[in-house]
């Protein structure tokens, strides 16, 4: 009987034993999640405060805008153009660079916006070259095919038509139109015979046969 009641007791003792070791690393991980909690809270303060400066220097640099347009036209000079529209360069070189950096989608509006802006300057044909790219690099090649053939209508001396010929070619050929895929390079051959491209239609044009 004395031995079942030490047994007993030992068991108690272990298990008060665990039950303590629990408790404390429930404590201490109890501490540590409070200690996170606060520093998170201080990011958030902090975050926010720099929201607030942030969005007041936004709310002066308004203020002074709309003071010097007042200004402006109290001085019978013209107010500011707030349409947002930047010019030529700025607005291609903002359109290429989400193209270079992948972002096709946006780079495909950047372009029609700057096209339906600014249709007629010496790289309009770029810009048109490169929607059709944008569509091309997503799967699109339909949709491609379209935008590169105006390339060739609209501006049919620019220097991306043998270019978008030969995309328009390689589109067909990717939705399996061998015949169109012929048709377009033996045109692009025909037109630009010395262009890079036409040598590249020429590969195309045997791997079609």
């Amino acid at each position: 009987m004395i031995r079942r009641i030490d047994r007993i007791e030992k068991k108690l003792e272990t298990t008060r034993e665990g039950v303590a070791g629990t408790r404390a690393s429930s404590d201490a991980r109890f501490g540590e999640l409070s200690q996170r909690l606060g520093v998170l809270e201080g990011k958030i303060e902090e975050s926010g405060d720099r929201f607030d400066k942030l969005s007041m220097k936004v709310d002066n640099v308004k203020q002074r805008l709309s003071s010097a347009d007042s200004a402006r036209v109290a001085s019978g000079q013209a107010p500011r153009d707030t349409t947002g529209r930047l010019d030529p360069e700025d607005a291609y070189q903002a359109a290429y660079s989400d193209i270079a950096a992948g972002r096709y989608n946006l780079a495909r509006d950047a372009f029609r916006e700057y096209l339906k802006h600014y249709p007629n300057t010496e790289v309009s044909d770029n810009a048109q070259y490169w929607i059709g790219e944008c569509l091309y690099a997503t799967g699109d090649f339909q949709g491609a095919i379209v935008e590169f053939k105006r390339v060739v209508d609209n501006y049919p001396k620019g220097d991306k038509v043998p270019a978008a010929l030969f995309k328009m070619g390689v589109s067909h050929a990717r939705l399996k139109q061998e015949d169109e895929a012929k048709r377009t390079f033996r045109l692009l051959i025909q037109r630009y015979p010395k262009s890079p491209e036409a040598a590249l239609a020429k590969e195309r044009l045997g791997s079609l046969q």
